[in-house]
C-alpha cells in the first residue's frame, strides 16, 4: 500500500498551484482528461475504478492545505481498501491547477466498493468534501441510490447538494470559507 500513497515529492508538485485560478476551459479539459483516463484504465485493467477528487468550488481548486487533505483522503481510501482485502492494482494521479485527481484500480465488485467507501464520504467535515466516484467494469457510475444511501447534503445548509448547487444558493465566498475552516481544524499547528 506504501507505494500507492501520495509521496512527499507529489505533495510538493501539487502544491506549486496553490492560489492558481482553473479558468472554464481548463476545467472542460480536465473533464475530458478524466473520462479518457477512466476508460482507458478500466480497458487495461480487470475490476472497477475508485476516481477520487476534492469538492472545491470557484476557480481556484488548490487552495492552502489542499494537498493535505488529498494526502489524507488517498491514504484513507487506500486502508479501507487494503482492511478489506481489497488489491489495488493500478494507482495513477493527476496533479493540476484543476485539482488533485487519483484513480486506482481494484480487483473488487463495484457496489462493494460504493458501500465500502461512502462512510468516508460521510464521516467528517473534512470527509464531506471527499468526491470518490465508483465507476463499474461497463463504465457506469455507481450512485449512493444503488446501495441505498440518500444523496449528499450541502456542507452549509444541510439541504440536499445538488439543490443548492444547481440553485447557487450559496456564493463561492461562502463555500470557501466554510472550506478554508474546515481545513484549518484539520491541518493547522
Amino acid at each position: 500500500m506504501e507505494h500507492f500513497l501520495l509521496s512527499d515529492t507529489e505533495k510538493e508538485e501539487l502544491k506549486q498551484f496553490i492560489g492558481a485560478d482553473a479558468e472554464l476551459p481548463d476545467m472542460l479539459n480536465a473533464r475530458e482528461r478524466r473520462v479518457w483516463v477512466q476508460e482507458k484504465l478500466l480497458a487495461e485493467y480487470p475490476g472497477v475504478l475508485v476516481s477520487f477528487t476534492l469538492n472545491i468550488p470557484g476557480p481556484v481548486k488548490v487552495l492552502p492545505y489542499v494537498p493535505e487533505a488529498f494526502a489524507l483522503a488517498l491514504k484513507e481510501i487506500l486502508q479501507a481498501l487494503s482492511d478489506s482485502g481489497i488489491p489495488v492494482l493500478k494507482r495513477s494521479l493527476i496533479l493540476d491547477r484543476t485539482g488533485p485527481e487519483a484513480f486506482l484500480c481494484v480487483d473488487a465488485d463495484a457496489l462493494d466498493v460504493k458501500r465500502l467507501l461512502v462512510p468516508l464520504e460521510d464521516a467528517s467535515k473534512l470527509g464531506r468534501l471527499y468526491d470518490i466516484d465508483i465507476i463499474g467494469r461497463d463504465g457506469k457510475k455507481i450512485s449512493r441510490s444503488d446501495i441505498g444511501k440518500p444523496g449528499r447534503t450541502c456542507l452549509l445548509c444541510g439541504r440536499p447538494a445538488r439543490e443548492c448547487s444547481r440553485s447557487r444558493t450559496h456564493s463561492v465566498a461562502e463555500l470557501t470559507s466554510a472550506i478554508e475552516k474546515i481545513f484549518k481544524e484539520n491541518f493547522a499547528g
